[in-house]
């Protein structure tokens, strides 16, 4: 707010961007387990990377306690963004901000509201915060008593100073108590509250005097508005922006290659390991060494050391080239199994985000001389190449039903072993519906793919969405050296599924981890790909799906599903991870 923003463009720049692409999980090394420099690339973007404290249209004091003085630090002047990172450095999510020979931390650690300070610099003060109160909270979590061992002290400061001066603040007390303490995704629903809150405020609040806007912060709004356009346009095309700083980060790390868009078809694995990674202006390193597992269907379930890599660069604004590779060994074939993908993705946004287009250019190889799990359907060494142009729609939100988003995308793909290969055409078509009242939701979703040289054996990939232990469907054309009896040229698949997901349930795990868009539904799975009949093989079950959200910034999606495969007639399950950034 001080350095011009209105409170609508603060609201607009962080519902706009995702906020699980502005914050990396680490090891606490430096003190934190989360790092910001993400955050701060977006607000540089459109503020600009050289702002100063005292620059700011509105002068602003910044609170902090000094870990090294064991004092309280006064800020009014310096580099913007170290004291912005001063400004939210909670201890343990967020480290300690170095700032002239200090290490500083949150000021409200001490005291949550230093209306002392206030009355020091004006004869009106404004009072906005809250006293967190809930009776769900488990007092015997070593979290849980960490967050209230804080709170106390600085709760009982902030009390003391407000009543000196209750009868002459502004106190907006905002009621989010219900909201977990550290859910930082909900900010819709906190400004929300906030509003409301206010509102029991609104006599006090229009007695104030209101002096003329100053023309220089009146056009500073104006141009950052613009600005902010430009900037969150850019930012929603890959959820990225710029750096302005280098950052090294090592953590746990979790790679699915089985992603919210799926742009890989031979390649499947999940990797978990130890992730080294690094950014800098608009390149991306990831370094994860660990295991590879397959969890998908059951028949099929396996675990080896691995070590993967990824190179990510952005350029023009709409483009990504991406490169990965990974080698793991199997223990049971005493082999090593290699894997690499290199992929072009331009993107385009229209009608205000909209309408998402999206032009790919993928090539993925494996080499599988043991032929061993991770990759069990894959020969010796297999290539695809596709060409995909993609519409997405995000339509609009409404109370009652309503179409959430649609997708249609057309692929030219050439499947080899570098002796021979073959051409095919495939398509997908889907689309969601919620009813956001109750909670039921629908979701179908329909994949063709056609063989362009007649000779039938369509390929069947994991992606494809058929769930089965059918080892002839799911290895049917990948191995071109062999020919299959099935002369068929088509192969289709539809998946619907049709569940409930309560609304507002968000449960918690010592205010650390929160459990979101939990569901419960019903799959019904079909597969055309015979020329002798229609009659589709099925699998159909049900399907447990949630979002493990740590602190509402980082997400893993999981679903668990089991059913009936008709194909073997017997039963099949698995575990799918999706991770969407």
């Amino acid at each position: 707010y001080a350095a011009g923003m209105t409170v609508d463009q603060i609201l607009e720049s962080i519902t706009g961007v995702s906020m699980q692409s502005l914050f990396d999980l680490t090891f606490p090394i430096g003190g934190g387990l989360m790092e910001s420099s993400r955050f701060n690339a977006v607000l540089a973007s459109f503020l600009g990377p050289d702002l100063k404290l005292e620059e700011l249209p509105i002068p602003i004091i910044v609170i902090s306690e000094d870990l090294v003085t064991r004092r309280q630090v006064y800020m009014a002047e310096g580099d913007f963004y170290t004291v912005l990172r001063a400004s939210y450095a909670l201890p343990v999510y967020f480290p300690p901000v170095e700032y002239k020979g200090h290490l500083l931390i949150d000021g409200g650690i001490t005291n949550l509201v230093p209306v002392n300070l206030a009355y020091e610099y004006a004869d009106s003060v404004i009072v906005s915060t809250t006293f967190y109160d809930m009776e769900t909270l488990n007092l015997r979590n070593p979290l849980t008593i960490l967050n209230v061992s804080i709170d106390i002290g600085k709760r009982r400061k902030g009390v003391e100073e407000l009543k000196e001066h209750a009868s002459d603040v502004i106190w907006i007390r905002c009621a989010v108590e219900d909201v977990s303490f550290m859910e930082f995704s909900a900010v819709e629903e906190l400004a929300r509250k906030g509003y409301q809150s206010a509102l029991l405020q609104k006599e006090a609040l229009t007695g104030l005097p209101k002096p003329p806007m100053d023309a220089i912060l009146v056009e500073r709004r104006a141009i950052l508005s613009e600005k902010m356009g430009a900037s969150l346009d850019r930012h929603t095309i890959f959820s990225r922006s710029k750096l302005q700083e280098t950052t090294h980060l090592l953590g746990l790390g979790f790679d699915s290659e089985r992603s919210e868009n799926d742009d890989s078809h031979l390649k499947d694995a999940n990797f978990l390991g130890m992730k080294y990674t690094l950014r800098s202006g608009d390149l991306d390193l990831f370094l994860n060494t660990g295991m590879a597992f397959q969890t998908y269907t059951n028949e099929n379930m396996s675990a080896a050391p691995a070590l993967r890599g990824q190179l990510d660069y952005y350029f023009l604004n709409h483009f990504k080239l991406s490169f990965d590779s990974a080698v793991a060994w199997d223990w049971a074939k005493e082999k090593p199994l290699y894997s690499a993908g290199l992929l072009l993705d331009g993107r385009i946004t229209l009608l205000d985000d909209a309408l998402r287009l999206r032009l790919l250019e993928s090539l993925e190889h494996i080499s599988n001389p043991g032929l061993g799990d991770l990759a069990p359907f894959c020969p010796e060494n297999t290539f695809l190449f596709s060409s995909t142009i993609e519409t997405k729609m995000m339509l609009p939100q409404r109370q009652g039903f309503g179409s959430e988003k649609g997708v249609f995308s057309f692929s030219y793909q050439i499947l080899g072993d570098y002796q021979q290969s073959r051409a095919f055409l495939s398509g997908t078509l889907g689309s969601s519906v919620l009813h956001r009242k109750t909670g039921l939701f629908g979701d179908i979703t329909g994949t063709a793919r056609f063989a362009l040289d007649g000779a039938g054996n369509v390929p069947l990939f994991l992606s494809d969405g058929f769930r089965t232990n059918n080892v002839a469907l799911n290895s049917q054309g990948h191995d071109l050296s062999t020919t299959t009896p099935n002369s068929a040229n088509h192969l289709v698949v539809t998946t619907l599924t049709l569940g409930y997901t309560p609304q507002n349930y968000k449960p918690t795990i010592a205010e650390l981890f929160i459990f979101e868009k939990s569901s419960v539904g019903a799959y019904l799975d079909l597969l055309w790909n015979e020329d002798a009949s229609w009659e589709p093989s099925l699998s159909l079950g049900l399907e447990l799906h949630t979002e493990l959200s740590l602190l509402g910034i980082r997400t893993l999606p999981v679903t668990l599903y089991g059913g009936w495969d008709q194909s073997v007639d017997g039963f099949v399950w698995g575990l799918w991870f999706t991770i969407t950034l």
